[in-house]
């Protein structure tokens, strides 16, 4: 299993920053050659499915809301929102969680991503990781502007 955690700072308030990690709309406009497909709004429960790939070549990363709960409000002492997703597919395991923590100046994201290839041997794990962070921290770049 590889695991990281990615920090990024946003201007926007935390309800609003909340608001805008949980539009799977914007996760597909944000990673490149990936789309998600869900039905109805967030909420714990819901299953979605992110395809990434080109053409015919690709795999589809199944996944659950395991827990959902935006942030109280956006005052710094605001209790922060909540998400924590499992990846349940057979290409892609393992778990994202993230805080949107209320700050004077806006909010603070803290993603957590843990990841399993189950096809590679864990000596590659270093570079799942590393591969991950990269992609995860430009993903989570796009989707805070």
């Amino acid at each position: 299993m590889a695991a990281f955690t990615l920090r990024a700072v946003s201007s926007r308030p935390a309800g609003e920053t909340f608001d805008h990690l949980v539009d799977w709309d914007a996760h597909s406009a944000a990673i490149p050659l990936t789309t998600l497909r869900h039905a109805g709004a967030p909420a714990r429960g819901q299953e979605f499915v992110a395809r990434t790939g080109w053409g015919r070549w690709g795999f589809d990363d199944t996944m659950r809301v395991e827990l959902f709960r935006p942030p109280s409000g956006d005052a710094e002492g605001a209790l922060p929102g909540l998400v924590e997703i499992a990846k349940t597919g057979h290409v892609v395991g393992g778990r994202v969680r993230w805080t949107v923590t209320p700050t004077d100046g806006g909010s603070v994201v803290e993603w957590q991503q843990e990841l399993t290839i189950p096809w590679l041997p864990r000596l590659a794990d270093p570079v799942v990781g590393l591969v991950g962070r990269l992609a995860y921290r430009a993903g989570l770049r796009r989707l805070l502007r």
